[in-house]
């Protein structure tokens, strides 16, 4: 039976270490994670985030037996996947939503996976897979245009190795809070990925190019893009909200060991964001910019850019691949 937290002989709290480490990385991370959201800082995060997301089209693409021509990561932060294949009618219940609540379930594992060192071993493991996958589709993919390669290239290969090696160092040296911190930080920015841009693209702006339209064209005149982007947040906050209580509740049975100083990355990060976005507040008054993080009605690059990857998937079934 794992003991309460405790100091010295008095008792400090009645949860786990693990599961106060949980609680206080995760809540420093994500407000972190939303004060930096529309700053270059997050920059090569969010196409992070951007590559799992097109990957996730593209699993939906191979779960339904058809093709994947290319995958596509830009460098203002969008995306395209191509497929082709004979089930693209079918496909296209599956690939539509799969990028978004493909996003979700990464968030959804990275977070549920530091309830053991092993399984957040498996799962680096499994990122690295799927960023090498990435990665073999920017030099082989096939496309109508010349993409850019360069922006897919850096990412999956930076990632992979600062993925891999904080894996690998972990394996071998019993440094499981380094790659835990890492993996809450993925969890945080895909978990903040699946909700502020499902809402960004899909609630608060209706586009006849985006998923969510191209989705409820499939169920004819009575579904409404935005009803299928509140569907799809609502069932991504539940899922999130979900797989959070159960790694809380997991964490109740771990016995390992108290140390105060691995609780200091989450403020640590948490700390810098605040005074970052300070600075980047006066930077921006300084040159008389400001922007919002949810513009009111306008199209940032990321929506415009994962609108023409479902105007792509619409061409499919004219012909044009």
């Amino acid at each position: 039976m794992p003991k309460p937290l405790a100091w010295g002989p008095f008792s400090v709290t009645p949860f786990t270490f693990d599961q106060v480490y949980f609680l206080v990385t995760l809540v420093c991370y994500l407000p972190a994670v939303v004060l930096l959201w529309r700053s270059w800082v997050m920059k090569p995060f969010k196409q992070w985030a951007a590559c799992l997301h097109e990957f996730s089209h593209a699993l939906g693409a191979w779960a339904t037996c058809n093709s994947v021509t290319s995958i596509e990561v830009h460098g203002d932060e969008g995306g395209l996947t191509r497929w082709k294949g004979n089930n693209v009618e079918c496909g296209r219940h599956v690939v539509l939503p799969a990028g978004y609540m493909g996003s979700c379930f990464w968030g959804c594992l990275i977070v549920f996976s530091c309830c053991d060192p092993m399984f957040m071993q498996v799962v680096a493991l499994l990122l690295c897979v799927a960023l090498l996958i990435c990665l073999l589709y920017a030099f082989i993919g096939q496309t109508e245009e010349a993409p850019d390669r360069l922006p897919l290239i850096i990412l999956s290969l930076s990632f992979t190795l600062v993925i891999g090696g904080v894996a690998t160092v972990c394996f071998f040296l019993p440094w499981h809070p380094l790659l835990e911190a890492l993996m809450l930080w993925l969890g945080a920015l895909n978990i903040v990925y699946a909700t502020l841009d499902i809402y960004d693209d899909t609630v608060a702006r209706t586009d006849e190019r985006s998923d969510a339209y191209q989705y409820a064209k499939l169920w004819g005149p009575c579904c409404f893009a935005k009803c299928v982007g509140a569907i799809w947040l609502t069932a991504s906050v539940f899922v999130l909200l979900t797989v959070t209580g159960w790694t809380w509740t997991w964490l109740a049975r771990s016995e390992g060991e108290v140390n105060w100083h691995a609780l200091l990355p989450g403020p640590i990060v948490l700390s810098l964001a605040v005074l970052l976005r300070i600075g980047l507040g006066f930077v921006g008054a300084g040159a008389g910019e400001e922007k919002p993080l949810l513009p009111d009605g306008g199209k940032d690059k990321r929506g415009f850019d994962e609108a023409k990857a479902t105007d792509f998937l619409r061409s499919k079934v004219m012909g044009k691949v």
